[in-house]
Order: structure tokens, then C-alpha cells, then sequence
């Protein structure tokens, strides 16, 4: 039963996998798609990697040198993906690899003609379609565990030794650059549409980043707070925190307890403490950020905590079967072991000594006469 859940929780690790590069391949082949539909035909050059390799791209049509856009993007990437060889994992490079990779063929092969060939109609509704589509597929990418490459890396590696830094913003200080750049090149007019490509584009990706983790502080000061932080911990399986208060108008002792939920648990929260406790007091306060190991937000399986309890059992009975078993082989090896004594002490002792009986020394005397 035990190792039969164990290759389970495996076979969920490889499908969970398997999504992941599904999702991630699917979210860049789109935000290629989306960048050759509403930014090129547009002529609009959007911040990021993709937006400095069509300046890098009209910089060398200047000279004679013509790259496509998707070639000259090719490249910077490869160039990054080199220096994240020693920070990422090897599952995040293969993620982002998949990422760059389609994102590219989006760029260079997704033209769609009802869409393309009207780009210039309306430039500004172009950017904002193109910078939320693009938001959408980063974001996507990112939440699966890889990027659509260029500037994303970039911003992941940036939060990574800079947590309090939020990767959206990370990718808006690097697009400003871009953004400079584009107006020194195409002009005012072509910089602004890049400024709203880059504002839109990150609001949207932290939209996707940290729309589903919105996490509400709920502060609860009751009489009853036993009852409400069992039935808390029964409903949600989430950590609960009693604080100590007193009440400067009453002076009475008063419990206050802390738990933290999602912000679609809420209202059903509520409901449950002023069913039990109709004189309590909750207010609550959104929660920007959480950082630590603590129990507060982590739900709590029974189910979960026997299979890991399990798979730890094993990993201790294996390791004991290991040491007995090598134990063993060294009582065997012992056992058998042929103990070979100086010669002198074998023509001392004779036939008391193990290998050197009364026989086998009449052989010996009768070899020396002979």
C-alpha cells in the first residue's frame, strides 16, 4: 500500500510536469503570435528583448544587413540563456528553452491576415490588445515554472535575489531602457506607444502572478476562541494564532486570533465565527506579502501527512535492512576467514594449531629427506 502511493505521488510529478510544458509552450507560442499581429503590423517596437531586437533589426537594414526580427530575438536570448545556465535549475532551463523556442516560431510564423494586414488602422487599440495578450502569455509562463525568454529571465533572476522586488516591476525598470531607446530611433510618438505597451504588459503580468494568491489577515476578538479556532482549523485546515489582548475600556482579557485565508474564503469565514461567537469583532487587512516557513497559509492534509509520515518509515526501514544486512555479511566473512600462522609457531605447536596437523607434518619430514 505504501509503495504503491509512493510511485503515485512520482506519476504526479511527472504529469505535473508534462502540463508545465505543455502550458509554457503554449503561452510563448502565443506571445509570438501576439508580437507579429499588433506590434509589427503596427509598427509599434514594445519594450522588452523582443522591442530591442526590432531597433537592433532596423539598425542593421540601415547597413544592408537584413535579419528577421524572430533571428535578431534568437540570438539575445541565447546570450542570456547562457549567463542563466549557473543560477536556474536544469527543470527551469528546459521550461524557458520550450519558452524561447516557440515564442520564436510564434514571431516568425504566426501572421494571421485578418488581423495583420490592419495594424495601422489603429495603433493605440493595437498596443493595448497586444500589451494585455502579451502580459497574459508571460504571466501564464511564468506561473508554470519557465518564461517566454528575453527580458523575463532577466526580471526572474532579479526577484530571485531580490524578493521584495515583484518580477513585473522588475521587467518595467528593464523596459525603460528599451523605452528610451525606441524615441532616440523612431521618435517621440513610437515611444509613447511603447510606454503603454510596457505599463499595460506589466500590470497584467502581475495580474496573473498574484491575482490567485490575494491573501486577507482576518484579526478575530472573541470570548469563545476555542470554539471559533477549532472550527477554523476543522473547515479550512489552516494555522490559527491566538494573541492576547486586553480591552483599555472594559479591562477584560480578551483572545485575538489571527488566521490567514484566501480572499474568496472570507465572507464564509465570517459567517462561521458569528455563528458561534455573535459578540465577536473581526477586521481584517489584505496581505501584500508572505515570506517565511510558517504554518499560517499552508494547508494541512491528514491524508498528505501519513503518506509523507509513510515514505519516511520506508526510507528508515531500508536504511536499517542495509546496515543488518552488512553486519551480517561481515559475521560470514569473519567466520570463513582462514587464520594463517608464522611458521614457527606451527613447528612449536603441531597438530593444536588450525591447517597443521601431526600428518601434515610426517609429509613435510618425509619431503626434507627425500
Amino acid at each position: 500500500m505504501l509503495l504503491k502511493t509512493a510511485e503515485n505521488k512520482q506519476k504526479q510529478k511527472l504529469n505535473k510536469f508534462i502540463l508545465q510544458i505543455v502550458m509554457v509552450s503554449l503561452a510563448a507560442f502565443v506571445g509570438g503570435v501576439n508580437f507579429k499581429n499588433f506590434f509589427e503590423s503596427a509598427k509599434i517596437i514594445p519594450t522588452g528583448i523582443s522591442g530591442l531586437a526590432v531597433i537592433v533589426r532596423d539598425g542593421l537594414a540601415s547597413i544592408g544587413l537584413s535579419l528577421p526580427t524572430a533571428v535578431v530575438y534568437l540570438i539575445f536570448n541565447l546570450i542570456i540563456f547562457l549567463f542563466a545556465l549557473r543560477i536556474f535549475g536544469w527543470k527551469f532551463l528546459v521550461l524557458s528553452g520550450l519558452g524561447i523556442g516557440f515564442y520564436t516560431l510564434g514571431m516568425q510564423f504566426g501572421a494571421i491576415p485578418a488581423i495583420y494586414n490592419h495594424g495601422l488602422d489603429d495603433r493605440l487599440l493595437y498596443a493595448i490588445v497586444g500589451a494585455i495578450l502579451g502580459g497574459l502569455s508571460v504571466g501564464v509562463a511564468m506561473k508554470f515554472g519557465g518564461t517566454t525568454g528575453g527580458s523575463d529571465i532577466v526580471g526572474v533572476i532579479i526577484n530571485r535575489y531580490f524578493p521584495k522586488i515583484k518580477t513585473g516591476y522588475c521587467l518595467l525598470m528593464i523596459n525603460a531602457i528599451v523605452l528610451t531607446l525606441s524615441i532616440i530611433t523612431s521618435g517621440l510618438q513610437t515611444g509613447l506607444y511603447a510606454l503603454v505597451v510596457a505599463v499595460v504588459n506589466s500590470l497584467t503580468t502581475n495580474l496573473v502572478l498574484d491575482g490567485s494568491k490575494r491573501v486577507v489577515a482576518h484579526y478575530i476578538i472573541c470570548d469563545k476562541d476555542e470554539e471559533i479556532a477549532q472550527a477554523l482549523l476543522e473547515r479550512y485546515h489552516r494555522g490559527v494564532t491566538k494573541i492576547s489582548g486586553t480591552g483599555m475600556f472594559s479591562n477584560k482579557e480578551k483572545a485575538i486570533l489571527l488566521c490567514l485565508l484566501p480572499n474568496e474564503q472570507s465572507a464564509e469565514m465570517k459567517k462561521i465565527v458569528s455563528e458561534i461567537d455573535k459578540e465577536s469583532f473581526v477586521f481584517s487587512s489584505a496581505v501584500t506579502e508572505t515570506l517565511g516557513t510558517g504554518t499560517f497559509m499552508k494547508e494541512h492534509s491528514i491524508f498528505k501527512n501519513k503518506v509523507e509520515t509513510a515514505s519516511e518509515l520506508i526510507k528508515t526501514e531500508n536504511k536499517y535492512r542495509y546496515h543488518i544486512k552488512k553486519l551480517k555479511l561481515k559475521k560470514k566473512q569473519k567466520r570463513f576467514r582462514i587464520y594463517k600462522e608464522p611458521e614457527h609457531k606451527k613447528k612449536l605447536f603441531g597438530s593444536k594449531l588450525l591447517g597443521y596437523t601431526g600428518e601434515d607434518k610426517q609429509k613435510e619430514e618425509t619431503k626434507n629427506h627425500d
